[in-house]
């Protein structure tokens, strides 16, 4: 098929893809074509500027609920809100976005295989009528079908080096893309047919000589016809920081940064630190690019001239022939490129930052960066949050009246203390506001409530308004909502969740003497909603965020590096209202262990601590990349590996005789030795989509069945294909921080796993002298 026109030149990528490790802003994908293009900021996403721009025009005069407010909002626009109020509050303290009002489902645009454009309108005798379903929507609720690329992801080329389609002598003219576009407009080609990017001057022709010419029908179904140019091709040779910056190399300076090496005007150990402040070969390059037929030598089969200077020509021994041989070495300062920001209304301006050495502000140096290939694996890493839906009265433990009534009033005083500090009067404090609030008529006219006790029902929405507690310093948030969702479970027998609460229901089943001796208890969730975000993304290394507890229990939290966010606001008038998000509807089987069966199982076992004190005692230096595993691991104790076991042995088992892909489950670990926040439990559960999320997991927990499972997955669990060398192991996979856990018996698909396949050891179960459930096997 050829891409004769810009609207076609897409690349389908799932909308779950676009918030992945792989594929999410800032990421370079390969498209079919054969060229690269990252992915731009959510701020160049058009659907989420103009929900954002619409949220912003509704808060300068906000109707009385501002939520059902955007709701109506988002369906304007086709949209559809992921409703998570808990997720939204989480996200404006992690990220400092205090404007954040809510998240937004990504669109999923598929494109038509024989034309590759979005199907977004149809013909329909001589009509052009919607087609794609939110074009119906917007169709249906405002008259017109609204735009397609108004719903897709914006990108630029990256790398801005390409080379032409034709080889003269072998070789290749290299430009920047913006060159190859100005030569294209020079010879009045139509503007848009340069995508993929073409040769202006290397016409496809047939073998009469002549150009090819296509045909298409535009828009208004006139036949048009479009001379064919053979296709450019781009480099694949980038700069990363480990800040998350990324550059082209400036092959120009590269040029003369590299004669003046090989001409020993600079040492021979200089690394191009320097290479985006040295000139370049002089004042308008024309690059040349040619390849050895062999290649051979690899990086120094690849030379580069240029034809006006003729640096690289190898005419003198002042202008040597110079080949990319080395070029890994390269590692310049970081100019803080940031591309994925670049404006597509303003090309031209990269913007920029100062790049700190290991993202410390207070640092004078400046980070180095690296050479990589596109493709390579360290150009990329993502750093994703997801969040099981939980309504805000059960996480906040709360009556869903008393929770409603207490947002609501703090709505009324927020609002009070602006127009007071716009009228210059002195704001009322909580204490003065409760003293001359109208509190019947609050409850009973603005509320709707009839509270079955009133002075009682009154008595505790005074004593949550007048001493909700203040964020503490110090304090872990992300084991806080990880306990609210732990709590959910392990506080309630029972939740079915009412059409503003859809997404969560789950139950306790009854418990038998065996399963007793092992669990509090073990819920079927029949439904649970996660929402998965990108809060930002590194380069070179992933993203760690390291929690070391001390001796008295206070937490030190430390991340690896800063970063860089998805968004872009480049100033304080700039508010992000909006982030865009992935839904994801299952069902699961949550297991809470008893933590004094725990307790007494790692008294009675000294062996226990033998096994695992080079876990438990080493200090742990927090630069190492994997620390943030290592720590854990030591935060948590024996209890790490004992529940992580067990939670990839029930998926393994779950595959092997229920038949679900393991590829098809996840896990949600609920671990910690934190005494007021106590956690020892494990949710399993699946995947939209995915086998097993019609009811068929939730079955498996029935009485019978799960202690059954649970038994034929510990007796597997006893042999493994790689023993005596895995169960004997004192160290294996990753940083070594499994015990006797491989392929073979422990280990489950990555996307399943919440650690990395890390911190596992099948003999914390089923061990005969030190096995947590080894009772249950005789």
């Amino acid at each position: 098929m050829n891409i004769l026109q810009a609207h076609q030149y897409n690349q389908g990528i799932g909308k779950h893809k676009l918030l992945s490790s792989t594929a999410g802003v800032g990421s370079i994908i390969t498209t079919k074509f054969g060229t690269y293009v990252l992915i731009s900021d959510i701020n160049k996403w058009q659907f989420v500027t103009i929900f954002n721009n619409r949220i912003k025009n509704l808060l300068q005069s906000p109707p009385k609920d501002i939520y059902d407010g955007i709701k109506r909002e988002a369906k304007n626009l086709g949209l559809t809100l992921v409703d998570d109020k808990r997720f939204v509050k989480f996200i404006q303290h992690e990220k400092e976005l205090n404007n954040l009002e809510c998240l937004v489902a990504i669109p999923q645009m598929a494109l038509n295989e024989m034309f590759n454009s979005v199907n977004w309108t149809k013909k329909v005798h001589g009509r052009t009528e919607p087609a794609h379903p939110i074009a119906m929507k917007l169709n249906e609720i405002n008259g017109n079908s609204g735009k397609a690329e108004d719903y897709q992801i914006q990108g630029t080329h990256f790398p801005k080096w390409f080379l032409g389609a034709k080889k003269v002598n072998g070789k290749q003219d290299l430009k920047k893309i913006d060159e190859w576009k100005d030569l294209w407009d020079k010879k009045r080609i139509d503007k848009n047919t340069f995508s993929p990017p073409r040769d202006a001057n290397v016409p496809i022709k047939d073998s009469n000589g002549d150009q090819i010419k296509n045909t298409y029908w535009d828009a208004n179904n006139v036949q048009r016809s479009i001379p064919l140019y053979k296709e450019l091709s781009q480099t694949n040779l980038i700069l990363i920081c480990p800040n998350g910056h990324l550059s082209d190399i400036p092959w120009s300076k590269y040029l003369n940064w590299k004669t003046q090496k090989e001409t020993f005007q600079l040492p021979r150990e200089d690394s191009g630190e320097n290479l985006f402040t040295i000139e370049p070969c002089c004042s308008n390059p024309d690059l040349k690019w040619s390849e050895s037929t062999t290649k051979s030598e690899g990086y120094g089969s690849i030379y580069i001239e240029c034809s006006k200077c003729r640096l690289g020509s190898g005419d003198s021994k002042e202008k040597p022939k110079i080949t990319l041989e080395g070029i890994n070495s390269l590692k310049p300062k970081c100019p803080g490129h940031k591309p994925w920001e670049i404006d597509p209304k303003n090309p031209e301006y990269l913007p920029y930052e100062k790049c700190h050495k290991n993202g410390d502000e207070k640092s004078k140096d400046r980070e180095v960066m690296n050479v990589a290939l596109v493709t390579a694996n360290n150009t990329y890493y993502a750093n994703g949050f997801s969040s099981l839906f939980i309504p805000m009265h059960l996480a906040e433990e709360k009556t869903e009246e008393l929770y409603g009534a207490l947002v609501r009033l703090n709505e009324k005083y927020q609002s009070e203390c602006e127009r007071r500090e716009k009228q210059n009067r002195v704001i009322r404090s909580k204490n003065e506001y409760w003293d001359n609030l109208d509190i019947e008529g609050f409850i009973y006219d603005d509320e709707g409530l009839q509270p079955t006790n009133f002075e009682s029902f009154v008595e505790i929405l005074k004593g949550e308004f007048l001493n909700e507690k203040e964020d503490e310093n110090g304090e872990d948030f992300h084991e806080n909502y990880r306990f609210q969702e732990y709590k959910c479970f392990s506080q309630n027998s029972f939740f079915e969740g009412k059409e503003e609460n859809k997404g969560l229901s789950f139950r306790d089943i009854h418990l038998s003497k065996s399963l007793s001796e092992y669990f509090v208890k073990i819920q079927q969730v029949d439904e649970l909603k996660v929402t998965n975000i990108q809060f930002d993304f590194t380069r070179v290394k992933p993203k760690e965020r390291i929690v070391k507890v001390s001796e008295n229990g206070d937490r030190d939290i430390q991340e690896s590096s800063a970063g860089q966010n998805i968004f872009s606001i480049s100033n304080s008038e700039e508010e992000l209202h909006v982030m865009p998000a992935n839904e994801t509807l299952g069902e699961g089987l949550f297991f809470q262990f008893d933590d004094q069966k725990i307790e007494n199982w790692l008294k009675n076992n000294p062996t226990l601590y033998t096994r695992f004190s080079h876990y438990l005692d080493r200090e742990i230096n927090p630069k190492l990349q994997g620390a943030s595993f290592m720590q854990k691991i030591k935060n948590n104790g024996i209890k790490h590996f004992l529940i992580h076991s067990f939670s990839h042995m029930m998926m393994r088992e779950l595959e092997f005789s229920c038949g679900y892909p393991t590829a098809s489950l996840k896990e949600r670990l609920y671990i910690s030795s934190n005494p007021e926040k106590q956690m020892s439990g494990v949710l399993i559960y699946t995947a939209e989509g995915s086998e097993g999320s019609m009811g068929g997991l939730v079955s498996q927990g029935e009485p019978e069945k799960i202690l059954e499972i649970i038994k034929k997955g510990l007796e597997r669990s006893v042999n493994c294909s790689s023993d005596p060398l895995c169960w004997e192991s004192e160290g294996q996979g990753i940083y070594d921080l499994n015990l006797s856990a491989c392929f073979s018996c422990s280990l489950v698909a990555e996307t399943a796993c919440e650690e990395m396949n890390l911190g596992l050891d099948r003999r914390v179960l089923v061990d005969e002298e030190f096995g947590f459930f080894v009772k249950m096997l005789k």
